[in-house]
């Protein structure tokens, strides 16, 4: 097996896009065999040596970033597997990247459905955080998609679970966590319900159970043609209203609804100048077509922007595949932006990752709003964007200061509070990782994260993988 500890090597591991700083590391791993997996895990498990999965490195919550030990990527385990077209599904190996297998799969006339927006993530750090991207709203997060699963545990025992495979007829039946997780999308801790499939304890537990070395996801019929628009309106509370009406109707086969706020487009602006002088708020729609014409459609979404303030004047349509592509580079150009301010002004970035349930959204945006506009926040450069067919919306601050840190923590707190108030999600899809333990604990207490402690013995009796991911370590001596 490749080992490497050359400093400089070792360096391009410790980092993401979380901006978490300090990690550090003894070597690295590169594997390119499950066998090889399990003799980096057995041989690190028998000398209780610390060991970190790396995957993508684009992660937003330090997951991949270590604190001692080796580090194991799975960028040599990059293989396809196997593409099924007649029954619907493909096998890879953990470190294909999400654009290589939905290029390989478009030739096949088949889709990969589940939508994050970085491209070069891998499946296995998919699996890791149960990623989620716009998509997630007609289709689901990469849980709804995962059949089947091999991994490999410390110990070097194997297993091979799939979907349908029941805890409850499992050695493992004891292990599921006993408390009651939010009813929206979530990639907070381990999964838990009922009658629950043994595959789902494994998806979204962020390298701390064991190495997934292979991956069966589920596939769809390619889409058909697709509408998609970018409406601009004159509040955010008329932008709000239109996606609210436009979900109620349920004949159409939206893919996914995005918003982005005023403070967004202005960022936006300078690369995007045909943005509508006066637009506070945007909403970006994209919808298959399953019919031959598209004027029914176009003449649905006109009237309902009209009735919320937009214009169809000003809308961006795509109706071809580069402008298709133009629309995608917008909606994509955010996080760019965002690190460039960051780096351009040294600040510091704090993000949400809050869902709440749909009948709890407008109340969990006013509350965002009102927080916004307290004095004693009034300083603090803010952006809102994301998800909102999901009741699921970023909001990023960016501290200029060591004080507007302060404030900004505290206010994300405040939010999160809301939303565990609210029966949200203090993370829809980019995990804890290590730098959101204090939200697990408003989510779950103290007796939650125990039951995830306990589900961590099982499989790591050694504590040596994905250390302070989920939870601190120091909650394994207790």
């Amino acid at each position: 097996m490749i080992k490497k500890t050359d400093p400089d090597i070792i360096k391009g591991y410790l980092e993401d896009s979380s901006n978490l700083t300090g990690g550090h590391a003894d070597g690295v791993y590169l594997p390119e065999s499950e066998a090889e997996i399990a003799e980096a895990l057995t041989k690190c498990n028998s000398k209780k040596i610390p060991l970190t999965v790396s995957a993508g490195q684009t992660g937003t919550t330090g997951g991949c970033i270590p604190f001692g030990g080796w580090i194991l990527t799975t960028h040599k385990l990059n293989k396809i597997i196997n593409i099924d077209k007649e029954q619907k599904f493909a096998v890879v190996q953990p470190g294909v990247t999400l654009e290589e297998l939905e290029k390989a799969v478009a030739k096949e006339g088949l889709l990969y459905p589940p939508d994050p927006t970085e491209k070069t993530a891998t499946l296995g750090g998919n699996v890791s955080t149960n990623a989620s991207g716009g998509r997630c709203y007609r289709f689901g997060s990469t849980r709804n998609w995962i059949k089947r699963l091999k991994i490999v545990f410390p110990s070097g025992e194997k297993l091979d679970v799939a979907r349908n495979d029941k805890i409850q007829s499992s050695r493992y039946s004891l292990l599921v966590p006993r408390y009651s997780m939010p009813k929206t999308k979530n990639s907070a801790g381990y999964f838990s319900a009922p009658g629950m499939d043994l595959v789902d304890l494994f998806i979204g537990s962020e390298g701390t159970l064991g190495i997934v070395t292979e991956i069966e996801v589920a596939l769809a019929p390619a889409l058909q043609e697709t509408f998609d628009i970018v409406a601009f309106f004159p509040t955010e509370e008329q932008a709000v209203d239109f996606v609210e009406e436009s979900k109620k109707a349920e004949d159409k086969e939206v893919n996914f609804y995005e918003f982005f706020d005023e403070n967004t487009l202005q960022m936006l602006k300078p690369s995007f100048p045909h943005i509508p002088a006066g637009a506070k708020a945007a909403v970006y729609i994209e919808q298959e077509i399953v019919e031959e014409s598209n004027k029914a459609f176009i003449d649905y979404w006109a009237e309902l922007i009209e009735k919320y303030g937009g214009s169809l004047d000003n809308c961006w349509l795509a109706a071809d595949a580069r402008q298709k592509e133009e629309l995608a580079k917008f909606r994509h150009a955010i996080p760019e932006h965002i690190n460039e301010l960051f780096k351009q002004h040294h600040q510091t970035k704090l993000a949400t990752d809050i869902a709440v349930p749909a009948g709890q959204f407008k109340e969990m945006f006013e509350f965002y709003r009102n927080a916004l506009r307290v004095t004693r926040y009034a300083s603090l450069f803010y952006i809102k964007f994301g998800h909102i067919g999901d009741n699921h919306l970023h909001v990023n601050l960016l501290a200029k200061n060591g004080k507007e840190l302060t404030l900004s923590k505290e206010l994300v707190l405040k939010f999160v509070r809301k939303a565990v108030e609210l029966g949200g999600t203090v993370s829809a899809e980019h995990g804890i990782g290590k730098i959101k333990h204090d939200y697990l604990k408003e989510m779950y207490g103290d007796a939650g994260i125990k039951e995830m402690v306990r589900v961590k013995k099982e499989f790591d009796p050694a504590y040596i993988l994905g250390l302070n991911n989920i939870y601190e370590k120091e909650r394994l001596a207790a």
